[in-house]
This record gives structure tokens, C-alpha cells and sequence, in this order.
């Protein structure tokens, strides 16, 4: 009989598939046990229920001048909403401006102090917003004039110095006020612009020292009701609850508690997240509804930015000489965090999340100084006196942006095994053309190749620039797949997916990562 040598047959490489990076962001895991859908790096994407998307641009529509802007706000009355910026000598109103290179004429000039607090309130009369600045008079604007208020003004403020004022807000129909660095807050007659302001001290409930920064309301449910109490806030990290109507009547006010959170990152670096406050601090993102159930030392496992928490720290130190915001930006279910730099050396950075998934994502190549939400869109201005539209074109004001992201390192379920990572493809829902590289990395050390260039631009496609006949109307209005298996060739036994995508292009991009595919081959074990 005729016996035939035996034939080695190579292994079949084996499939495998990573879950898109919809909880975005994790830094709290260990990197050998991550949950899937996790990221190590998520820059200039933005995390969905689906996956993720990258950011579009950001468009400039205004300038004010050369300084920076501190602050951007607006005003609505009926369906008339209006827009404003302001520097350290002027408010702008910036709703229409002529272009988006020549300062509009200042609505209010003669200003110290740029960083305004500023809070719409209603009465019989009509809408009005108050500024304050805690240098100068009170602002009050009524829809078509800024009056200073003081004690000789129409309607007239006394019992404090309205340049004393550094934080407004409205509780119970009632404007309060913070005097700036005490332990005064002030507040109005029930529904009034004007009249006789009434102290009211926290000197005697605080007791760490510092000053009262801001304040706020907190409500057990979603809406205004008997159950909202008010809430002040010291430089200090300490939080005095209080419920009622009228601070000056012991039997209508009285004290929920005191509680203590680390300190605040700025007294507008607040949200409103249904009837809860959300409050950033040094450890993260606090919640009241957390704060008044844990001690201070224990909160940051309660934070909104528990995710997070170790790039949160880590920016702290170095951006804490600017008072840093958060922006609500309902219609993109999304909540950004500005945090500004004095440094010019230090690189532009702000923090988003999916306001219904809680994920979170890291934008860089926007200089956020402030923020707004105005018209459905979200704007910022910068440290060189211009304001931009976010999330829009695709490019940051001309300039192209990368979106990376990196995965948390996967054992493709099979710890402390060698692998081979032969291909992988990266599955894409896009409206563009373009050109994304994919890679890995092995062993929990991240090592990204040189990022891809740009897609071709597509400026002869956008209305007022296109030419009939020519242009493409629809252009990025068509969703497409977008998915090709590329070789990785890389060795280890943990890998992370890795996609990068350059973009410098005029239309705003839709493209969402859906999936990520390799193929590979166990080995024998090596390290």
C-alpha cells in the first residue's frame, strides 16, 4: 500500500468584530477587562446610540475685535431671538452683522470687565435681561435699548450698588443677585426690574472661607413647581439649599442643608438637566441630587463624568486660571464643556457628551472661550475676538481637523493568547467621499500611523457657488456605505481598532462608524 506523507494545512484566518464606540470615551476601566463599545481615544468624534460620527467644522459669522470674547448670550422675546458677545469694554449685539470680518458697532461701550452673568426675566412690562459684571452698573435691556441700572436709574435699584452684582438669577419670581467676593446674596420684590434690594447672608452658613459664587434652583421633578428650592453656591465647593418664596419671612424660607462638593470651575459652568443641577467642579460633573446623598469624597464615582474622570483631573490644573461653561445644546442632544486656556502653549480642547447615552467624546481645534446656544445651533467665541458656528461645514473655518479613534484594547476572547491581525475593515454610513486609514494597536501602547489627507473638496456643489448644469444639487444628501478590508499586519495578544479621518471640506459631513471587522490567526502563545 502507497502511504502518502501527510499535508500541514495552515489554519483558516478567523473572523472577529468590534462593537462601534457607543459609550465613547473609558478611562475607569482596566484596559484588560474593558466592556466592549468603549474607546481609549475619541477625538473630533462624537459619540451616538449607533456608534459614533465625526464633528463637522466650525464656521466664523462674526468678529467683535481682537480681544477675546468672554461671553456669549442671548435674549428671546415672542419669536424674535437675539444674539450677543461681549469683550472687556463692549456688548455686542451680533444677531445680524454686515460680515463675519468687521466689528458691528458696540451696543454698550465704557466696560471693565467682559465676564457678564446674564438671566431673562418676564414681568407685567414686558421681557427684560439683566447683566451684571460685578464692575460696573447693571445692564438692562428691554428688547431695543441697554439701560445701566443704579439707584437713579427708571426703574431705580438701591439698598446695593449695582456694580457690586456679579451673578443673576431667577427663583420664585424673584431676581437674586451675588455681591461680588462676599457672602451677600440680594434679591428683588416678587416680580420686579427694580425697586429696594433686600440682603440676605450666607455669612453664617458657610464655614470654609471664600465667597458666594453663584446660585441656582433644583427641583425634584422636571418642571417648576412647590417642590423647587434654591440654591447658593460658594467659591469653596460648600452648597446651601434653601425652599420657600420670600427670603425674608422665617416662616416662608428655611434651610434644606448644607453640603459640600470640591470647587467649581466657574459660576457658569452649570446646567439644567430636567429638574436637577448639574455643576462642574474640580473632581468632574456634579449633580445636586448626588450631593445632597454622598460625601464630597465620594462623589466623583456619582459624576456625570465618571468616564472621563482621569482627562477631566489632568486639565484641571491647567485650565483653572479661566472660568470654564457648559453648554446645553438640546436639538443636538449633545453637552459641551469649554476649557479655555491663558496659555497660548496649551492646545484647544472641550469635552462633549451624548446628553441621552451619557458618552463622551473630545473635540480639539476649537478655542472655546465661551459658548451659546442661539437658534438651534451651537456657537463659541474665541481668544482672538471672533464667534463661530459649531458643527457645520467640514472644516474649522478653512482649516482641515483629523478624527481619531482608538478602541479599548479587545483579547478577542482569548486572554493572554498571540494573535496575528491579518486585514480589517472599518463599515461606514457616509454623505462624502472620503479617505479613511485603519489600523491597531497591540498591547495596550497606542501607535497611530501619519493621518490620511483630505477628500477632494466639493465647493462647485454648494448653493450660490455651484453652476447649473454642473453642480451635483443633492451632494451630501445621500447616505452611502462606505466599507474596504485593508491590510493590518500586527502581532499581540490585545488589540485596539484604530480609524483615522482627515477632513477640509465645504460640505458638512455625515459620517457615522457602525462597525469595525478584522481577520486573524491564534498563535502559540508567545509574548
Amino acid at each position: 500500500m502507497l502511504v502518502l506523507p501527510s499535508v500541514k494545512r495552515r489554519a483558516l484566518a478567523s473572523p472577529y468584530s468590534f462593537m462601534p464606540p457607543v459609550r465613547g470615551v473609558i478611562l475607569n476601566e482596566p484596559l484588560p477587562n474593558g466592556k466592549p463599545g468603549g474607546a481609549l481615544v475619541l477625538e473630533n468624534w462624537i459619540p451616538t446610540a449607533g456608534g459614533a460620527r465625526v464633528r463637522g467644522g466650525s464656521l466664523k459669522t462674526a468678529t467683535i475685535g481682537a480681544n477675546p470674547v468672554r461671553r456669549l448670550w442671548t435674549f428671546k422675546s415672542g419669536q424674535v431671538e437675539e444674539f450677543f458677545a461681549s469683550d472687556d469694554q463692549n456688548i455686542f449685539n451680533i444677531t445680524t452683522v454686515v460680515n463675519n470680518v468687521t466689528p458691528p458697532a458696540a451696543a454698550v461701550t465704557g466696560q471693565s470687565n467682559g465676564y457678564y452673568s446674564t438671566a431673562q426675566f418676564g414681568t407685567a412690562g414686558g421681557n427684560f435681561l439683566y447683566a451684571v459684571n460685578g464692575a460696573n452698573d447693571a445692564q438692562l435691556y428691554d428688547g431695543l435699548t441697554w439701560k445701566a441700572i443704579n439707584n437713579a436709574s427708571v426703574p431705580a435699584f438701591t439698598g446695593v450698588a449695582t456694580s457690586a452684582l456679579s451673578f443673576v438669577w431667577s427663583f420664585a419670581s424673584r431676581l437674586f443677585f451675588v455681591q461680588k467676593d462676599s457672602m451677600n446674596a440680594w434679591y428683588l420684590p416678587v416680580d420686579s426690574i427694580g425697586g429696594a434690594a433686600q440682603a440676605f447672608s450666607l455669612a453664617g452658613v458657610f464655614q470654609e472661607g471664600g465667597s458666594l459664587l453663584f446660585g441656582g434652583k433644583w427641583s425634584l421633578d422636571a418642571g417648576d413647581g412647590l417642590d423647587d428650592k434654591c440654591v447658593f453656591v460658594s467659591t469653596e465647593g460648600e452648597v446651601a439649599i434653601f425652599q420657600g418664596t420670600n427670603p425674608g419671612s422665617a416662616a416662608d424660607w428655611q434651610k434644606v442643608g448644607v453640603y459640600k462638593i470640591t470647587k467649581p470651575m466657574g459660576p457658569n459652568a452649570t446646567m439644567q438637566a430636567g429638574g436637577d443641577l448639574l455643576i462642574s467642579t474640580s473632581d468632574g460633573i456634579v449633580p445636586i441630587s448626588e450631593a445632597v446623598n454622598k460625601d464630597a469624597a465620594a462623589l466623583s464615582l456619582s459624576a456625570v463624568t465618571r468616564a472621563i474622570e482621569p482627562a477631566w483631573k489632568k486639565q484641571v490644573p491647567l485650565r483653572s486660571a479661566l472660568p470654564w461653561e457648559l453648554m446645553k445644546w438640546p436639538t443636538a442632544n449633545l453637552m459641551v464643556v469649554s476649557l479655555p486656556a491663558a496659555d497660548a502653549s496649551i492646545p484647544t480642547l472641550c469635552f462633549v457628551a451624548n446628553t441621552q447615552t451619557g458618552a463622551w467624546g473630545f473635540i480639539t481645534g476649537w478655542d472655546t472661550r465661551c459658548m451659546a446656544h442661539y437658534g438651534g445651533s451651537g456657537f463659541f467665541g474665541t481668544s482672538k475676538g471672533t464667534i463661530h458656528q459649531m458643527d457645520v461645514t467640514g472644516s474649522d473655518d478653512g482649516l482641515p481637523y483629523t478624527c481619531t479613534y482608538v478602541g479599548l484594547p479587545d483579547q478577542i476572547k482569548t486572554p493572554g493568547i498571540y494573535k496575528t491581525i491579518y486585514s480589517g475593515r472599518a463599515t461606514f454610513l457616509a454623505n462624502i467621499p472620503f479617505k479613511p486609514k485603519v489600523s491597531a494597536s497591540m498591547n495596550y501602547r497606542v501607535k497611530l500611523p501619519t493621518p490620511p489627507s483630505s477628500p477632494a473638496n466639493s465647493a462647485m456643489d454648494l448653493w450660490d457657488v455651484g453652476l447649473w448644469d454642473v453642480a451635483v444639487w443633492d451632494a451630501g444628501s445621500v447616505i452611502d456605505v462606505t466599507t474596504k478590508w485593508v491590510s493590518i499586519g500586527k502581532s499581540g495578544f490585545a488589540m485596539s481598532p484604530q480609524v483615522q479621518i482627515t477632513l477640509g471640506v465645504n460640505i458638512t459631513p455625515k459620517i457615522d462608524l457602525v462597525q469595525f471587522d478584522i481577520t486573524y490567526q491564534r498563535g502559540g502563545g508567545q509574548v
